[in-house]
């Protein structure tokens, strides 16, 4: 009976919503939902904004420890050094020693595809990809490790490389107060060249050899790399930084493998005199 009554204009499904509303109610429930939609884009743009930062600031910090004030002047070093005629040529022989996210150094000694870098770059591996200067790449086997005194040696299969000659004196000290050049790949960069003056040896506890203390601008990424005498001869390879114990204010000094020892180890391992 009450349904019969019912009026069918005012049914839910013949609700006339247009008229629910009067102008005013109407305009207001309008500017509200716009309201809505500007606080929501304005909280989209807060929260983007903060995101952007962080990356920024992340981004920054990894780009200040690169480009440090010390780093721009190695830079500026080696372009000025990189200009030398006999400077290009030795870089043609320093490779980049890659594997799984860890970057080092080495330089080869024969044409036919001897590498030397530390032992500590490659001791969790044996196999390494090698880049020249050049832009060609090679699949690397490192064939021998001696990490008493932190070298190891990569063969690549190749002919007619670029290479260095290591130097043949043993009596090393005699170059003391001499200025070196060295070359290798510290920080983000690559193919770096540098300077620096041998200013004596130290004895490190557990080695049976001394080895060079070298005054120059060394950073990570260096290990590996060839240091060169006035003749463009190796006479050493990087493969850490200390406080030199010999003076007061404790500065920081690369370390280097004397090549002496470095030319005996390849002897052993390829069986021949070299």
């Amino acid at each position: 009976m009450d349904n019969e009554n019912k009026d069918p204009q005012h049914t839910e499904d013949n609700f006339d919503w247009e008229t629910f509303f009067n102008p005013d109610d109407k305009q207001e429930w309008e500017i509200e939902k716009l309201q809505k939609k500007k606080r929501k884009k304005f909280m989209v743009k807060i929260v983007s904004s903060l995101l952007v930062l962080a990356l920024l600031i992340s981004g920054l910090e990894v780009w200040i420890n690169i480009f440090n004030l010390p780093a721009i002047n190695f830079v500026k070093v080696s372009n000025q050094l990189s200009k030398q005629p006999d400077v290009k040529e030795y870089k043609k022989s320093v490779v980049t020693i890659e594997w799984n996210g860890v970057k080092g150094t080495g330089f080869t000694v024969t044409p036919t595809g001897l590498i030397v870098t530390n032992e500590h770059v490659v001791e969790r591996t044996n196999r390494v990809n090698v880049h020249f200067k050049s832009g060609r790449s090679y699949a690397g086997k490192v064939i021998a490790k001696h990490p008493e005194i932190d070298v190891a040696i990569i063969e690549i299969y190749a002919e007619n490389l670029p290479f260095l000659h290591l130097a043949t004196d043993k009596d090393w000290e005699s170059w003391v107060g001499k200025e070196i050049i060295f070359i290798g790949n510290p920080l983000a960069f690559t193919q770096i060249a540098n300077k620096g003056t041998l200013v004596g040896k130290v004895q490190l506890t557990d080695w049976q050899v001394p080895v060079m203390m070298i005054e120059a601008p060394i950073y990570q990424g260096n290990s590996g790399s060839p240091v060169l005498n006035e003749n463009g001869e190796v006479i050493g390879i990087i493969f850490a930084t200390l406080q030199d114990p010999e003076i007061e204010t404790k500065e920081i000094v690369g370390v280097a493998i004397p090549s002496y020892y470095i030319r005996e180890i390849i002897n052993k391992n390829i069986n021949s005199d070299f």
